[in-house]
């Protein structure tokens, strides 16, 4: 029996330090993965079909995918605050809200990124940022750099825009990947 993202890692919380590296590894965070999952559910709701834990900017980020009658968000709460630290939209690159924003292709941008994330490319999503603009997020695994860099291309200019750290993810396949 599969079980939901969200009861999964509810038990997993609830039966304490056999849980595992996913648990030990937000141990010290001020902010527990429950707590931040009632944070989405209370001001998102919906299904969290998707979970990350990173550092943004060096603050330790539970960053989860949410499904909804609206669209797939990337919903960030910051492990320090226990705030909502982002609201990103996740969208296929025919969402005309994309194609009005972008003008860089998906290539350059992979190249952007690599170019300075020597790596191997994992998944490239587009995004449409809380900021109003667009983003592909390219995600490259470094051989022995303890985690997967989330590298931001700025769809419109083609310049590195933000780069967070992910030390693990637990859930489905998320929306819009190209896998």
């Amino acid at each position: 029996m599969r079980l939901p993202l969200a009861l999964s890692v509810m038990l997993a919380a609830a039966s304490g330090a056999a849980a595992g590296p996913v648990m030990d590894s937000v141990a010290h965070v001020p902010v527990s993965l429950p707590q931040a999952m009632d944070v989405v559910m209370s001001t998102i709701g919906s299904k969290i079909t998707h979970l990350e834990f990173e550092s943004r900017n060096g603050v330790p980020t539970y960053e989860f995918v949410v499904e909804t009658k609206a669209g797939n968000y990337y919903v960030g709460v910051s492990g320090l605050t226990g705030l909502v630290s982002e609201v990103d939209v996740i969208v296929d690159d025919d969402d005309p809200r994309w194609t009005a924003l972008a003008k860089v292709a998906e290539a350059d941008a992979t190249k952007t990124a690599t170019a300075s994330y020597a790596g191997e490319v994992e998944e490239v999503k587009r995004l449409l940022l809380a900021d109003g603009t667009a983003a592909y997020e390219v995600d490259v695994e470094i051989a022995g750099a303890g985690g997967e860099y989330n590298v931001y291309v700025d769809a419109a200019t083609g310049l590195l825009k933000l780069v967070n750290v992910e030390y693990w993810e637990l859930g489905e396949t998320i929306p819009g990947d190209d896998d």
